[in-house]
């Protein structure tokens, strides 16, 4: 099985790519943002990335890895719901797969970001790989 994956974006906090195999856009969060300024950024090359990839795929799904991601400001959390997860949606994005840390902060964090819309379907799991295999069956 490949897991060909192509790099879009990289900095200390994030990661865009794409796994061919899945297929879905991957964004591995590390730590915090350096500011509401660069996480608006990030999601901003997130949403360049599926936009420009999803021509490639029948299906283009969206997993999200926050294993090692720290908390946002709510500010932040306002502008995904209110900016990005419309986009995403226009975008064509219908699974979005979270990966969450497996303690008391990823509670906090599902709690925090728990949203959902007649268009997107969004699940919860405590790995990558069960992550892959969910989107990999929509």
């Amino acid at each position: 099985m490949s897991t060909r994956k192509k790099t879009f974006y990289e900095d200390r906090y994030a990661s865009v790519s794409v796994v061919e195999s899945v297929p879905c856009v991957k964004v591995k969060l590390s730590g915090f943002p350096q500011g509401s300024d660069h996480y608006q950024y990030v999601q901003t090359k997130l949403l360049e990335t599926i936009r420009n990839e999803t021509r490639n795929y029948c299906r283009l799904h969206l997993l999200t890895d926050n294993t090692e991601a720290g908390m946002v400001l709510d500010e932040d959390v306002t502008y995904f719901k209110s900016n990005i997860i419309p986009a995403m949606e226009e975008a064509g994005i219908r699974y979005h797969a979270i990966v969450l840390p497996q303690n008391f902060f990823g509670k906090v964090i599902k709690t925090q970001t728990a949203f959902s819309s007649r268009k997107l379907k969004v699940a919860y799991f405590d790995s990558v790989t069960r992550a892959s295999k969910w989107l990999k069956k929509q």
